[in-house]
């Protein structure tokens, strides 16, 4: 608890050191207070920075009160005296508790624990101290604790002796440059404070009047290098992931010189007009005029910092930029692009979480009032908007420079986007390009197939046939030139297939009824169901349903989905075909074919519709092929359920969507 009764320069030295204790352990204390989640490091950082700032603010206190009022007012006295010392006494044990939390995590077992809790033992008799201390107004504060003052210093010099130790421990674990240094540092500021303590209080005669001359302050200063240190790290470093508002710390600084350069001017006035050297009004008028004359500097110099930070988080930003133009032109594929752009946001501009949603909708469809501080970033392409990057910061509010990189970041995030979407439409569009040359190419085998194949067996089935009617053939004979028909035809079919796979529909562009075209394939089809004795069903809404699609392609998606069915279908069951009509004017109409076989496996479910994939001897593997490559001409869709009945696992459900018809 340091006094004065009258400006000297020892004074003037006191009043800045302590100035400067005050600002910077003030300026701590807010940048670990705007986090948002405190861990018990952090609360014990917290506390320990605001008993340095009681010491450091009581002590400036002490100081103006004596050097205003001479002997102050007794509350006032009491309250200059009372803070400094409350801060000393949580600061002791505190420098052990943190160090040993930040060094071990309290992780070291028995022994660390019982160290502090050996430090924090003598806070038992601060009741006593507390009330002796007010007891004696009249006398100066060491005065008053005189017999006290080296066992207290003592218990100082223990604590700072051993997170010097801590620090130099743990100093032997730590992989990086910079986390060594700050350790290092550290280190030897406590060291060097604690001989310095030590020196002047304990083996040397304590003060009788305040906290002693130059030597004193000078410990004081040095007292000050730990918080400078611990913020310089934080800015440098992201110590203790403390996230910084760069722009906050510039205007703190200058609010805090401002404030210093102020007092300094009342303090320099009143001391040159006590001694009739200047008058005050004639310092205060020189020291502001020093001021203005500074000032252009200063300001080029904020400018140049701020513009260094705005730089540093633009290249940052372009880099990312970069990177993901880099990805989504390798890539081609929007989810990879939103994975990427999610995790490596977050990594380069130390976010907790990035979202990326993609489509119009994804604004509306986010909560713009969410319960954390979660900020929203539009991606606009013209005045559309086709993304939102959300960003959750790590600390209690987001930074106006990262805020101000995020927005730049969501305006390049379209370019980003739209290329990877192109992209994707190209190589889309190769492989319809590529699908549709092979099916040319196949197309074209198929006709010359057709044209080399067909006409020659359609000779040899008329032979045969001719042959079979000859009555002086045995028996036999006649039976084998059945089958050899029977095989020609199924040749025949065969070579249809691929020839209908492989050729577009024509006048897909036509409506028909789709009513119409169910009942002819189920008439033509109904011999071969009473042949493997499986019932056809058909369900229609009453009146014709017109359909998109023309008649060529509607049939041959009926006519492959009930032969299907009726492949799959055993003896005595029943295909059933539904129609249905969805509400509203542009509704698709649906198809439903449904059997009773048993159903398709979970392994043969992506193979279905694949071209020449079969699970029966014999088939061409062509049916659904044919229904799929139909329904894509005609801007159908189609799906299945497979099984219908889960407790017996079976049966099968194809559903065909049209578009209707004008």
């Amino acid at each position: 608890m340091d006094v004065a009764s009258e400006l000297s320069p020892l004074v003037a030295c006191k009043l800045m050191v302590f100035s400067l204790g005050a600002l910077v352990h003030l300026f701590l204390m807010v940048l670990i207070l705007g986090q948002r989640r405190l861990r018990r490091l952090e609360w014990l950082l917290f506390i320990l920075t605001a008993a340095l700032f009681m010491w450091n603010s009581g002590n400036l206190l002490a100081l103006n009160v004596g050097l205003f009022y001479g002997v102050g007012p007794t509350l006032l006295s009491g309250l200059s005296r009372l803070i400094p010392f409350l801060g000393f006494l949580i600061a002791a044990p505190l420098v052990v508790h943190v160090h040993a939390e930040y060094t071990g995590r309290m992780r070291a077992g028995f022994p660390t624990r019982l160290m502090v809790a050996a430090f924090y033992l003598p806070v038992i008799a601060a009741p006593w101290l507390v009330g002796r201390l007010l007891g004696h107004l009249y006398l100066d504060a060491a005065a008053a604790l005189r017999a006290y003052v080296p066992l207290l210093v003592t218990w100082m010099v223990a604590a700072l002796a051993a997170s010097a130790l801590l620090n130099a421990t743990y100093l032997r674990r730590l992989p990086d440059a910079p986390a060594r240094r700050f350790h290092a540092g550290l280190a030897l500021i406590e060291a060097f404070l604690a001989l310095g303590f030590l020196w002047v209080y304990v083996l040397h005669a304590a003060p009788t009047v305040g906290l002693g001359g130059y030597a004193a302050s000078f410990l004081m200063l040095v007292g000050v290098a730990p918080g400078v240190l611990v913020g310089y790290s934080t800015l440098r470093y992201n110590f203790l992931d403390l996230q910084v508002r760069r722009n906050l710390v510039y205007s703190l600084v200058a609010g805090f010189a401002l404030l210093i350069y102020l007092n300094v001017i009342r303090r320099i006035s009143g001391f040159l007009e006590l001694r009739n050297i200047l008058p005050s009004a004639v310092t205060e008028g020189l020291m502001i005029f020093l001021l203005v004359v500074f000032l252009e500097p200063v300001k080029k110099q904020i400018n140049r910092l701020l513009h260094a930070a705005f730089i540093s988080e633009f290249e940052k930003v372009q880099r990312l930029s970069a990177e993901i133009q880099e990805f989504a032109k390798q890539s081609g594929d929007l989810d990879s692009l939103k994975t990427f752009v999610e995790a490596h946001v977050a990594k380069e501009l130390g976010l907790e979480r990035v979202e990326l949603s993609l489509g119009s909708a994804a604004l509306a469809a986010h909560d713009p009032l969410p319960a954390r501080k979660v900020r929203t970033f539009p991606v606009h392409r013209g005045r559309d908007v086709v993304a939102v990057l959300i960003a959750t910061p790590i600390t209690s509010d987001m930074s106006g420079d990262l805020f101000g990189a995020l927005q730049l970041l969501a305006d390049q995030l379209a370019a980003a986007l739209e290329l990877c979407q192109l992209i994707a439409d190209k190589v889309q569009l190769e492989r319809q390009l590529a699908e549709k040359a092979k099916m040319a190419f196949l197309g074209e085998m198929a006709a010359r197939i057709a044209h080399n194949v067909k006409n020659p067996l359609s000779s040899m089935k008329t032979l045969v046939q001719l042959l079979e009617e000859d009555a002086s053939l045995p028996e036999r004979a006649r039976r084998d030139c059945r089958m050899v028909v029977a095989e020609i035809d199924r040749l025949n079919h065969n070579i249809s297939q691929v020839l209908r796979y492989a050729k577009p529909a024509r006048d897909t562009d036509r409506a028909v009824d789709l009513a119409a075209v169910v009942n002819r394939v189920l008439s033509l089809t109904r011999a071969e169901a009473d042949r493997r004795q499986v019932r056809l069903e058909f369900e229609s809404p009453a009146g014709p349903c017109a359909v998109e699609g023309g008649e060529e392609a509607v049939g041959d998606i009926v006519s492959n989905l009930v032969v299907n069915a009726l492949e799959a279908s055993p003896s005595g069951s029943t295909v059933c075909v539904r129609l249905g009509r969805e509400v509203g004017n542009a509704a698709p109409v649906t198809l439903a074919v449904e059997d009773q076989g048993p159903g398709i496996s979970p392994e043969l479910r992506g193979k279905i519709f694949q071209p020449f994939f079969s699970t029966r001897p014999g088939g061409t593997g062509l049916g659904l092929a044919i229904v799929t490559r139909r329904v894509e001409e005609i801007g159908g869709g189609v799906d299945f359920v497979s099984p219908l009945d889960n407790q017996q696992g079976g049966g099968t459900r194809f559903r065909v969507r049209f578009r209707m018809a004008p």
